[in-house]
């Protein structure tokens, strides 16, 4: 037992002898890697940085990710891309992080980490991914606003009218993102790092599928509301604008539950889109304007939507009143802030036909009717109070003395809609619908005050102060270069006639001293 004892630490000496050894030379080893420069065969992506301190290496790194953020990455739903500068998505980095990632490739960690990481050095490189960190909110709201580009649309299956009769058309099912995870994709791609360039990202979607089947499109066929308005006295420009809008809006098919938006439907309201210029009320005023008309044809599809008894999201009246529907039947399209919207509250679809002819609109709602057929629905409108504007005067710079009108009058109206319900015949209630103030506009008066005579500005301009159109045409006619020039014609005639009277006198004087002096001469001779 003791020889074995002996044996033992014999051999546990002889152990401790080469560890120790071993240690020693790894201290050695160490002693000639330590420092504070990066060891050479340390990449941050493709960027060498062995040799360089962790200063260094954090100002060449951040030079390196600043050049990778300025380029595109690739976001891939389904079979559609879009390519974004990755800056757009709001990342960030750390060079110190990153540097300090660096440096820590054989410096760190034990002993035999440590040694194993520098012996591995020699045979391959080292890579440390650039990794950043990303703005969920900016991320989110790049992929909000460019959604639509990302996304496969949904095309509803649908109707089409064909010789008075409903052909069912397929749709096709659409790709939507997924947004909450889309996010956390791109989160996590970033955060793992690259060691270049950014590459394509699938961000998760799902599914939609078409609304509408061929059962439940079959049972829209019965007419829920219909009505019609001319624009025979049109212009051109007017016609197009009327007509191309009902265009856009003919064949919509609107689910349960579903809003319905004019403006949305047939904007862009731009030549492009195939509008023309025509006149549009503005500020109380009519001027040109691109898709003046377009209100015709929102008050016209008003009137059969309300006929159909479906719900009012949005509308609103003219500033003035119109000639093509009574007071509160129309509905005003205006910029983004005048809308005529409109919810399919029913269980079933309902289809929009719309069409022009004869210079007529023409909407029809389709459904499937569930009223009773001794229901009967019908609209009028009164006029509340009224509201006659007084005659504005204006100067203008024309020659004085002339007067025009620039800005026709409109009465001003108060006015309310009822809807009147009857069932067999009978008027079961009459309730106000919707109420509308139209605004007065004054006619304008424009009153040239330009002349070369001050006293003549002057009065004109004292006149317009007046606001009195007869003091005003009496000054003007007194006071117009046509009168001006007569009147210095006629002061000068009146100064000839005055000349002509005092050389008169003045033979008459010189008559009486020639009399005088040959009645002395006769009386002389007389004496003599």
């Amino acid at each position: 037992m003791k020889k074995n004892w002996k044996k033992m630490a014999a051999i546990l000496g002889i152990s401790c002898i080469v560890m120790a050894a071993g240690v020693v030379g790894l201290s050695e080893h160490f002693a000639h890697a330590s420092g504070d420069t990066i060891l050479d065969g340390v990449y941050v992506g493709t960027l060498s940085v062995g040799g360089m301190n962790r200063e260094q290496a954090a100002e060449a790194i951040s030079q390196y990710a600043e050049a990778m953020i300025a380029k595109p990455v690739t976001l891939m739903v389904g079979e559609k891309t879009v390519n974004v500068m990755a800056d757009e998505l709001g990342l960030s980095y750390s060079s110190e992080e990153l540097a300090q990632q660096a440096y820590s490739v054989g410096h760190l960690g034990n002993l035999i980490r440590r040694y194993k990481e520098q012996q591995d050095l020699k045979h391959e490189h080292v890579v440390v991914k650039v990794s950043f960190s990303m703005d969920e909110m900016a991320a989110g709201e790049y992929l909000k606003t460019n959604r639509e580009a990302l996304e496969q649309k949904t095309i509803n299956n649908g109707l089409k009218r064909e010789n008075g009769q409903f052909v069912f058309v397929k749709g096709t099912a659409g790709q939507k993102l997924r947004m909450k995870k889309a996010i956390e994709t791109l989160k996590s791609y970033f955060a793992e790092g690259v060691e270049q360039e950014f590459g394509s990202v699938e961000l998760p979607s799902k599914e939609d599928l078409p609304k509408g089947n061929k059962e439940e499109l079959a049972k829209v066929k019965d007419v829920l509301g219909t009505y019609s308005t001319n624009y025979g006295t049109s212009a051109a420009g007017r016609c197009q604008n009327v007509e191309n809008a009902t265009s856009l809006i003919n064949g919509t098919i609107l689910y349960p539950g579903e809003t319905f938006s004019v403006h949305d439907t047939i904007s862009p309201i731009s030549l492009e889109n195939g509008y023309a210029l025509a006149g549009a009320y503005e500020n109380g005023t009519v001027v040109e304007s691109v898709g003046g008309g377009v209100c015709q044809v929102s008050s016209t599809l008003y009137n059969a939507v309300i006929r159909a008894e479906l719900e009012v999201v949005k509308r609103f009246p003219h500033s003035m009143v119109v000639h093509y529907v009574q007071p509160s039947q129309d509905a005003a399209i205006a910029g983004d802030y005048k809308d005529f919207q409109f919810k399919n509250t029913m269980d079933t679809p309902i289809y929009i036909d719309g069409y022009t002819v004869n210079r007529t609109i023409y909407f029809t709602v389709y459904g499937c009717e569930t009223r009773d057929a001794n229901r009967e629905v019908s609209f009028e409108s009164e006029i509340v109070s009224t509201d006659e504007p007084k005659m504005k005067f204006t100067a203008s710079d024309e020659p004085i003395g002339s007067i025009h009108q620039i800005q026709e009058a409109h009465t001003g109206y108060k006015a309310v809609l009822y809807k009147i319900v009857k069932v067999n015949g009978k008027v079961e209630s009459k309730e106000i619908f919707n109420r509308s103030t139209y605004s007065a506009s004054a006619p304008i008066i424009a009153v040239g005050t330009k002349s070369e005579s001050k006293d003549a500005v002057q009065a004109i301009r004292q006149a317009i102060s007046s606001g009195d159109y007869a003091t005003i045409r009496a000054a003007a006619s007194q006071w117009s270069d046509a009168a001006l020039a007569k009147k210095e014609k006629d002061d000068k005639k009146d100064d000839k006639k005055d000349g002509k009277k005092d050389d008169k006198k003045d033979n008459k004087k010189d008559d009486k001293k020639d009399d005088k002096k040959d009645d002395k001469k006769d009386d002389k001779k007389e004496e003599d």
